[in-house]
């Protein structure tokens, strides 16, 4: 009697590791929250990488974001990311340029070098990508 016990322990506990692993497999255990797809951003690009321009001369700047290809990926076309572009001088004395990187515009009295600054912050509400750029910019 005993071992007819056991045996059928034996037989509820293995039934129930089934239907465990039977649920987990056609429910699935993903707590992610947000999109379901990678944004496949590995690296951003700001063009032009190096610029020689005079006292108020404007140069507009552009920034891409590049997937693991090597091509560029058009921001319009990641759904359900925070995309954020932040463009700053690293010398303002020398050189500024807008928040959208639209223009950057020589100020310094003289001959200097600035770097052209883009900061790309991209998430979802559960993962971060965060790239950094710049161009040299010398003023003459």
């Amino acid at each position: 009697m005993l071992t007819n016990r056991f045996k059928l322990q034996t037989v509820n506990i293995l039934f129930l590791q089934f239907a465990v692993v039977a649920m987990l497999m056609t429910t699935g255990c993903n707590d992610v929250t947000g999109p379901e797809e990678d944004h496949g951003v590995v690296d951003i690009l700001i063009e032009p990488q190096e610029v020689e321009m005079e006292v108020g001369d404007q140069q507009p700047f552009e920034g891409f974001l590049i997937d693991e290809q090597g091509d560029t990926i058009d921001p319009a076309e990641i759904d359900g990311f925070d995309i954020t572009w932040e463009w700053w001088s690293s010398d303002s004395d020398i050189f500024t340029v807008e928040q959208d990187g639209s223009a950057g515009t020589g100020t310094g009295e003289g001959e200097g070098e600035a770097f052209c600054i883009l900061e790309v912050t991209i998430t979802d509400g559960s993962s971060n990508f965060g790239g950094r750029d710049s161009s040299l910019v010398r003023l003459f």
